[in-house]
């Protein structure tokens, strides 16, 4: 097996520039102009950190979040990147100077949370995108060959529920952190939880409709007080 070759940025992102929802939660893939990352220097980043281990009591973030630099980079062919740069994940087509960029992912550092919220964040890489990303940090730090399909089986109850995530704090009135807070509670609710039962796809279309009315009977009772 080899690595997946160098995606196109149409399947690689699922946001770019000012299409980023500056009301989604920060979440792994996602790439930020200008950050301090301690034993690098400033440089942009992009999130790596798994979602579970950047968050913690909560749903709040860690003080520090795991980043990778990101930096000019040649262009090659994307077959190229199935059998070579294993120390860098290609990001084709980030609105930053320059034609190409990759992620430098021996280039690491603890970032400072509050570094992120105020930086301009520029992408958020897609499932796909994720996936990749995942495949070349552990194959890179391990020599580990692992599909992007077990990735995606992995982590797929994990994106829909930011994809809730998402859509709960586009809608909540209040900051990015009282939102994260309420559906944190609100997600972990029930015998079993929803986030038990997003693990079984019959229950995802069920979970999303509970999140529409929840937030409808949210926006009505504000609308009374």
């Amino acid at each position: 097996m080899s690595l997946e070759p160098a995606t196109e940025s149409e399947r690689l992102y699922l946001a770019l520039g000012g299409d980023v929802n500056p009301a989604r939660p920060i979440f792994t893939g996602d790439v930020f102009e200008q950050v301090e990352i301690p034993g690098v220097g400033t440089a942009s980043a992009i999130v790596i950190g798994h979602p579970c281990s950047i968050r913690g009591r909560n749903g709040s973030l860690q003080d520090r979040i795991p980043v990778a630099a990101v930096e000019d980079h040649p262009v090659h062919p994307p077959k190229t990147w199935a059998t070579g740069f294993f120390d860098r994940m290609p990001l084709p087509g980030l609105p930053l100077l320059g034609d190409y960029h990759a992620a430098r992912l021996g280039a690491l550092g603890l970032a400072a949370t509050g570094s992120l919220r105020t930086a301009t964040r520029i992408a958020c890489l897609s499932e796909p995108g994720i996936n990749q990303l995942q495949q070349r940090l552990v194959y890179h730090q391990t020599r580990l060959e692992v599909p992007v399909t077990t990735f995606q089986e992995a982590f797929d109850h994990t994106y829909e529920e930011a994809e809730l995530l998402e859509n709960w704090a586009t809608d909540f009135e209040g900051t990015i952190e009282e939102a994260t807070a309420e559906f944190e509670r609100w997600i972990r609710a029930g015998s079993p939880s929803r986030q038990q039962r997003l693990l079984d796809y019959a229950e995802r279309a069920p979970i999303r409709r509970e999140l529409r009315n929840e937030l409808r009977r949210r926006t009505q009772r504000d609308d009374k007080i």
